[in-house]
């Protein structure tokens, strides 16, 4: 199903806060000594020094994104099966703005190539995303089938793998800040998915406790079911699956190459740690 997508161009470079400013809440303030006079003159040379260091305050670490990053991450949802998944999350509880940005976050902090901007490190990573911010467990689940195919009953486990190979990769900083989700989607705020505004219905911890009404995940092929909350209609699409999505077996062969060059890379991690270590014990004895 394709989206009409308007054409948004991205500058060349962008710096993207990590964090916000200084937490306040942990300054400590000096006691005031209120029996004494406070001159003009001291109040002025306090708000100068204020002022001071406030400019030469440390900022917090940045993300910065070249153009053809983020012209790769938009041109994944180029792919009809990834857009097929944004259509059928209608109510926008599973990819919805807050959490695209997360994953294109996750690609930064993991020092993705161009190369690397693939379907799977898609779901992959906006599965974690969904892992670290949702509490409704069982919505995100909706992605195995996805990602993996009619035979995702037996590649999940590896899929679990590879999401914690990936949150090794970025080093264990699976938060992110609502400031840097709102800077990325600063960077080219036309883009049709920055306007993927979940409803109010589906905010905060609402748990589905009758297990008869929807099984998750559905898939797919699966009817789609109309929203009781928001009064969305589910839609029903229809997969071009020979032009726009792989096979089972496609999607193993992906899924092995990437645990694969995500293992040699931390491989590769740990023998330069181990030599630092051997230098270090070589040079102490």
């Amino acid at each position: 199903m394709r989206h009409n997508q308007m054409c948004c161009e991205t500058p060349p470079t962008v710096t993207v806060h990590v964090k916000s400013g200084s937490n306040r809440s942990h300054q400590t303030r000096k006691p005031i000594n209120l029996k004494r006079p406070i001159l003009k003159d001291s109040w002025q040379a306090s708000e100068k020094n204020a002022h001071n260091n406030k400019s030469k305050r440390p900022k917090g670490p940045c993300l910065i994104i070249q153009r053809q990053e983020m012209t790769a991450f938009f041109k994944l949802f180029d792919d009809d099966l990834i857009q097929d998944f944004l259509w059928m999350d209608c109510c926008c509880k599973i990819a919805d703005k807050y959490l695209l940005a997360m994953t294109f976050v996750y690609f930064k902090r993991a020092k993705f190539t161009i190369n690397e901007h693939t379907r799977i490190n898609f779901f992959i990573a906006l599965y974690l995303a969904n892992t670290v911010e949702e509490d409704e467990e069982e919505a995100k689940y909706e992605i195995f089938p996805w990602a993996l195919g009619k035979n995702w009953r037996k590649l999940f486990p590896n899929f679990l793998k590879l999401r914690d190979q990936l949150w090794d990769r970025i080093d264990y900083r699976a938060i992110v800040s609502r400031r840097c989700c709102e800077e990325v989607m600063a960077i080219a705020p036309t883009h049709y998915i920055w306007q993927r505004e979940r409803s109010v219905h589906h905010s905060g911890a609402v748990r589905n406790y009758n297990r008869d009404e929807v099984h998750l995940p559905r898939g797919p092929s699966a009817t789609p079911v109309d929203c009781l909350l928001c009064g969305k209609k589910g839609r029903y699409v229809r997969l071009g699956l020979s032009s726009s999505s792989s096979s089972s077996s496609d999607t193993v062969e992906l899924m092995e190459k990437n645990s694969q060059e995500l293992h040699n890379s931390l491989s590769m991690d740990m023998i330069g740690k181990s030599s630092q270590a051997n230098s270090y014990s070589q040079g102490m004895i």
